[in-house]
């Protein structure tokens, strides 16, 4: 009776240990990319009136984001959000500004941005940002 037991037990462990191991893993590396992250936000967390001026200036008060299929969003701006997000190393600056209504800045969330919409909102800067005007997208704090 015991070495059926021993048998059962032995085969549960074997069971839950390879599943166990993996999420150990994926843990320890989810840790370890966040910790980066942490050490490289930006200290300044929201961005200034002036850089907020700026910006909404910039995008002449519409909202920059993209609403599906590459389409810039018809809504006005509403708020200034970091294109890079500053949870995932971007700085506080007006290269990492965007402005966005309250819905396109909620869809985004914590999300990085695909490089292709970072060049479709460099090309659509271009069409309405004065010459001297900070046209490029996204910055991110480089690692310490």
């Amino acid at each position: 009776m015991s070495e059926v037991f021993r048998g059962m037990v032995d085969g549960a462990v074997a069971a839950v240990m390879l599943p166990g191991l993996f999420a150990i893993v994926l843990t320890i590396i989810g840790g370890v990319i966040n910790a980066r992250d942490v050490r490289r936000r930006d200290p300044a967390r929201r961005f200034t009136r002036q850089q907020r001026r700026e910006g909404m200036a910039r995008a002449g008060g519409q909202c920059e984001m993209e609403s599906g299929f590459g389409r810039c969003c018809p809504r006005p701006a509403e708020q200034g959000d970091h294109f890079y997000p500053w949870s995932k190393g971007g700085s506080t600056s007006l290269q990492n500004f965007v402005a966005a209504c309250a819905r396109c800045n909620r869809a985004k969330g914590a999300g990085i941005p695909s490089p292709r919409q970072q060049e479709r909102l460099e090309r659509r800067r271009l069409g309405y940002g004065a010459p001297e005007a900070a046209l490029s997208v996204g910055e991110r704090q480089p690692l310490p």
